[in-house]
């Protein structure tokens, strides 16, 4: 890109036009800064964006299995679809997303320490530093990792103008995997899309503009994305040719859930009908004892005032007690084994759910299974933001690591990292970002707190216990364990201490 007067030459980059330029007239340099640094999301005064899905039966979705690669796009929304109503399907999603807490620490690459020179590094790792600090990875990450969990595939751009990196999300619709770059997949898309969008053709990157222009003129649909700028996360990386949504499978466990939910909801109401029965009575002689036309108007004014779900009968005969009680009706229980068997086929513990056996073992266990599944799409976002990292000439001898830490295992880790500290392993960075404090901020706050406050040459220590007295007149003993450190026995012993 180079700038000729008020105008911005946009040259492809691509080898076969290389060659090919042309003017964009309609942004100069401050407006185009503009538009990248506050992106639209859509024109409420022009052609506000409106998306419906059809709600797929259970039979549709079934004979989407049959053949996922054909019905892809269905399937993803689908899934959409079953996450905007279903509630235990956004939890299903969202509990894997809180699996990770974004920790991550910026260590050297590939770099020879006889020849390195501490300026420059210093000066290439604070780049490095705030570059990450841009990404915003606790607020853009799981956003990404959401639509991965959801739908499978997350096709992004990101925009770097200043001090500013967003990412943008790409229609899936127009979005294929075309090609694999430093282990992560690049992104081909599809540019007939901005025949019909193409007053959003402005809020995507320049290349957007180049490539859609090579497409009027070649009519080549499908077109590669730049890299490392452009890029695509797939959470079931062993299936590459088509988005395979990861929990699709239990969305018919989710319709018999519904089917449950409503057929209890018809038996509620059959419980709540009575029937009264006004019966004639006969004489001695098999007579009527009262006229049909007078016990015909005492009945309506009976039934004119019952209220809807009691009705009544005029009849001569005798008539059974009709019963609704649920307790005749062996499916009570049916919607909570539904759901517990939707739990069972997405692989989670229903243990999580409000379960009265839950076992804290057992359930620390069972969240660092599933914490592993998590965790192997955070590894691939990593190797995203390194591949980009690594792109610029200052993050080559850099890369990011991910920590496998989450609000459940978050003691445990930084216990192990704190072990490793004190024998004299360099893990004090590790340390810290796993408790939630990235490198930037440990290096600000030592510098606020040290030089500016000078806290530890102003402030006593804090009193704990290995600065005070004993004192018997409190609690004495073993201090109680915690959650994941007692057995199962010694769980029911504290509950039962607790009672008495």
């Amino acid at each position: 890109m180079r700038n000729t007067s008020d105008k911005i030459i946009i040259e492809d980059v691509e080898p076969a036009q290389k060659t090919q330029q042309f003017s964009v007239d309609s942004f100069r340099m401050p407006e185009r800064f503009k538009l990248l640094n506050h992106l639209i999301m859509q024109d409420l005064n022009n052609r506000p964006i409106s998306p419906t899905f059809r709600k797929y039966t259970k039979e549709e979705i079934l004979e989407f299995l049959r053949n996922p690669a054909k019905n892809e796009r269905k399937l993803r929304e689908a899934c959409i679809n079953v996450y905007a109503f279903s509630p235990h399907f956004r939890r299903l999603i969202q509990y894997f997303t809180m699996l990770t807490d974004w920790a991550y620490v910026v260590v050297p690459f590939a770099i020879d320490v006889s020849k390195l020179k501490r300026k420059t590094a210093l000066s290439s790792y604070n780049r490095v530093l705030k570059l990450m600090e841009l990404f915003n990875p606790k607020s853009q990450f799981p956003r990404i990792l959401r639509v991965c969990l959801r739908e499978d595939v997350f096709y992004g751009t990101i925009h770097e103008v200043g001090d500013n990196v967003t990412i943008q999300r790409l229609p899936s619709d127009y979005c294929k995997i075309s090609s694999i770059e430093g282990n992560v997949y690049n992104v081909s898309f599809d540019f007939s899309y901005f025949d019909a969008n193409q007053d959003k053709l402005p809020f995507y990157p320049a290349e957007f503009s180049s490539k859609y222009k090579r497409y009027k003129k070649d009519r080549m649909r499908w077109i590669e994305l730049d890299s490392p700028t452009s890029f695509a996360i797939k959470a079931s990386d062993d299936i590459d040719t088509y988005a395979l949504p990861p929990f699709v499978g239990v969305l018919p466990e989710l319709y018999d859930l519904d089917d449950y939910k409503a057929l209890k909801l018809t038996r509620t109401e059959l419980e709540n009908y009575a029937i009264l029965v006004m019966k004639l009575g006969l004489d001695k002689n098999g007579n009527w004892a009262i006229d049909l036309d007078r016990a015909r108007d005492f009945w309506q004014n009976l039934d004119s005032v019952l209220p809807d779900a009691v009705g009544s009968v005029l009849t001569p005969m005798d008539v059974e007690k009709i019963s609704f009680d649920r307790s005749t009706s062996p499916e009570s229980s049916a919607v909570a084994d539904a759901t517990s068997t939707f739990w069972d086929s997405a692989g989670v513990s229903s243990l999580l759910f409000n379960n009265s056996k839950a076992s804290s073992n057992a359930l620390l266990l069972s969240i660092k299974a599933d914490q592993g599944i998590t965790f192997g799409i955070v590894k691939n976002i990593g190797d995203m933001v390194n591949r980009y990292i690594q792109s610029k000439s200052y993050g080559r001898n850099f890369k990011v690591n991910f920590l496998d830490v989450s609000p459940y295992n978050r003691d445990e880790v930084g216990g192990q990292y704190l072990k490793m500290c004190n024998v004299g392993m360099p893990m004090v960075s590790y340390l810290a970002a796993a408790y939630g404090l990235p490198q930037a901020d440990m290096d600000n706050l030592n510098y606020l707190e040290d030089d500016m406050l000078q806290i530890k040459e102003r402030f006593m220590p804090l009193r704990s216990t290995n600065t005070m007295s004993s004192d018997t007149s409190g609690d004495a003993g073993r201090p109680t364990e915690e959650l994941g450190e007692v057995s199962d026995d010694g769980e029911v012993t504290q509950e039962r201490d607790e009672g008495e």
